[in-house]
């Protein structure tokens, strides 16, 4: 399933956030070659604070498989902080109060079925479904330029702003993806996806031993929630070898277009 992990949910999340944060060090650490810190085996920064969100996907293990971060831009931003060289002159100002972060998006599930895609779109679509709600009208962030096609394949509605810029590990550009309902309506079409594309649990009832028994509960009383949760693949794996290399990774993302029927 895809789940809403933020501030206001976290204390039930506990082992699902230390798994999220060991993923994310084997995918950009170990596998990608990113110089990034890692305690303990954990990949932290410092936009993993109390305004940091994240949409997270699970295995039918319980795993985390796929993850996006979202966060607010007015205070501070990756991409301001550490990035604004590459941004041209006279753009839209990034901290303007209507301009929400992505980061550290990663998915580690390796079917390529359209089930496969249509997880990877629901979790691409779920910041953007809380933005429109929260009164936000775009998301920004910096990316490998390897991860465009896909981006572009799921049914985001891209503007590149400024030119990719070699980061050590690759080219990366910066983005911004419109939020809006028109596109938000036109990605749902493309790959059959609930609204929402995620499931918020505040809460469990007594006899619920963890989210993942919660969620399962949501999908029998939600039936359409079953096209974004996991299924059983033949050879897929819950966390990345070390030894394989980024263009593999990035390779994995597939032909989305062709896969969703067309876009």
């Amino acid at each position: 399933m895809i789940h809403l992990i933020s501030k206001n949910n976290s204390a039930l999340y506990q082992d699902e956030i230390r798994d999220l944060h060991q993923a994310r060090a084997e995918v950009f650490v170990n596998r990608l070659g990113w110089d990034l810190r890692v305690e303990d085996g954990l990949e932290y920064d410092e936009y993993d604070d109390a305004r940091a969100s994240n949409i997270i996907g699970f295995s039918t293990e319980n795993r985390v498989v796929m993850g996006l971060r979202f966060r607010p831009t007015d205070d501070c931003s990756m991409l301001l902080d550490h990035f604004s060289h590459v941004l041209p002159a006279g753009i839209r100002p990034i901290d303007d109060g209507r301009t929400w972060e992505l980061s550290r998006g990663f998915c580690i599930e390796r079917g390529m079925r359209r089930h496969n895609l249509r997880r990877k779109a629901a979790c691409m679509i779920a910041p953007l479904e809380l933005a429109y709600e929260a009164g936000i009208d775009r998301c920004v962030g910096f990316t490998d330029v390897r991860m465009l096609s896909f981006c572009y394949g799921v049914g985001w509605k891209l503007t590149l702003l400024g030119s990719a810029m070699d980061y050590g590990q690759g080219e990366a550009v910066a983005y911004e993806v419109e939020v809006s309902q028109a596109a938000l309506d036109e990605m749902r079409q493309m790959w059959g996806l609930p609204r929402p594309s995620h499931i918020t649990i505040d809460q469990l009832l007594p006899e619920e031993e963890n989210v993942h028994v919660a969620a399962a509960r949501l999908a029998r009383e939600h039936p359409e929630l079953q096209k974004i949760a996991a299924q059983p693949e033949i050879g897929s794996v819950t966390h990345p070898s070390a030894t394989t290399g980024a263009d593999v990774y990035y390779g994995r993302f597939g032909a989305t277009r062709s896969a969703s029927g067309g876009h």
